[in-house]
């Protein structure tokens, strides 16, 4: 999530430990909701289905995750931020979930933050994200792109899309022109897979369907953390400051970003505000490959022990487990396949946008 043309002087290391402390002290969680409250998945009151059995193991980039879920980009670049990549990288490798590191753009000004993303030593065999910025990516050459996955191990590359932080901020990149050409020559050239990530402001259909040519999509829609009030709390000036407040909420809602984008691609996270495995099992339901969730797992692990973030891991995973059973899931598959109703401004939205939800509320069990 780094910008700006920063030279070795500390700022971004400020900058990123300024993102995680504002995340963890203040509020900075949109006030629209993510939209899972308007998904209504329909019980199953004769599963056939043994709880002991259910099997949530699912297969992304060709790698097999024991969870449909996994640890979305949360930070690097300052040691703070390398010794909470470090915690993660070690849950990550404990559960068997895939892994994105934060905004490169920090080592690649500063070599001598590179280790700080290096945590494929404590994971060595999940699906790891490498993450540019794609205000970034348009001024660098391939080689350099690759060097960035390389270096820390990376399987995919994710490329951030994120115009509405850099906006707001006062160092930010606000150059995307050339951005889709850039991403068909990165597509063409890199040898690895490639997709795009939001930054919690979500991808609409129009977007989605022009970047179908990708190997996924993280749609990281609004109903999380807004990147537009941890600027709010950066903020030096008045103007600043309300320029962030006036788009706090600003974007597409996950559920919504989801049914409308997820289509267009094999493979989609579904992240912005996934708190609990209810709405992991929701964004399944909704053609998600799986869910990414990253306030949850920082609050895990900021400032804390390592044997004290177990607990969330766990609650997660009995919680898919639990919805599973009873929407009668044995395995990640069969949840395409179970029916969903939309109520209130989330039906409303999609209906308007032209969705076809009658196909979801009548799948059978």
């Amino acid at each position: 999530m780094e910008s700006g043309d920063i030279g070795r002087d500390g700022k971004i290391t400020q900058r990123k430990d300024d993102h995680i402390r504002h995340a963890m002290e203040n509020d900075v969680q949109c006030n629209v909701p993510a939209g899972f409250d308007d998904v209504m998945l329909i019980h199953n009151s004769l599963p056939e289905v043994d709880f002991d059995e259910i099997d949530t193991r699912t297969r992304m980039f060709g790698k097999v995750m024991d969870h449909p879920f996994l640890i979305s980009a949360i930070t690097g670049g300052s040691k703070l931020a390398g010794k909470i990549n470090r915690e993660l990288a070690l849950k990550a490798d404990k559960y068997n979930i895939g892994i994105s590191v934060g905004s490169q753009r920090a080592m690649f000004v500063d070599r001598s933050l590179k280790d700080t993303y290096e945590i494929r030593k404590y994971a060595p065999d999940v699906p790891l994200f490498s993450n540019l910025g794609l205000a970034q990516v348009i001024g660098m050459k391939n080689d350099e792109v690759s060097e960035q996955m390389d270096s820390i191990g990376a399987d995919v590359l994710a490329v951030h899309l994120n115009p509405l932080q850099e906006i707001l901020q006062p160092e930010g990149d606000t150059s995307f022109k050339g951005g889709l050409e850039r991403l068909r020559e990165l597509k063409k050239d890199l040898g690895k897979p490639v997709i795009v990530k939001e930054t919690g402001a979500g991808i609409s259909k129009e977007v989605a369907r022009t970047l179908s040519f990708l190997d996924g999509a993280e749609v990281s829609g609004v109903g999380g953390t807004s990147f537009a009030a941890v600027e709010y709390y950066r903020a030096e000036s008045d103007h600043h400051r309300d320029n962030a407040r006036l788009f706090w909420d600003w974007g597409i809602p996950t559920v919504c970003s989801l049914v409308e984008s997820g289509p267009f691609f094999d493979n989609v996270i579904a992240s912005g505000g996934v708190r609990n495995g209810m709405h992991v099992v929701k964004s399944l339901v909704l053609g998600a490959t799986c869910a990414g969730l990253a306030q949850p797992f920082l609050e895990a692990v900021y400032n804390r022990p390592s044997k004290e973030s177990d607990p969330i891991f766990e609650k997660l995973i009995h919680e898919i487990r639990t919805t599973m059973f009873l929407v009668g899931a044995r395995d990640v598959g069969e949840l395409k396949e179970r029916p969903v109703v939309f109520l209130g401004s989330t039906k409303e939205y999609l209906e308007q946008r032209g969705v076809d939800l009658s196909g979801f509320a009548q799948r059978g069990f």
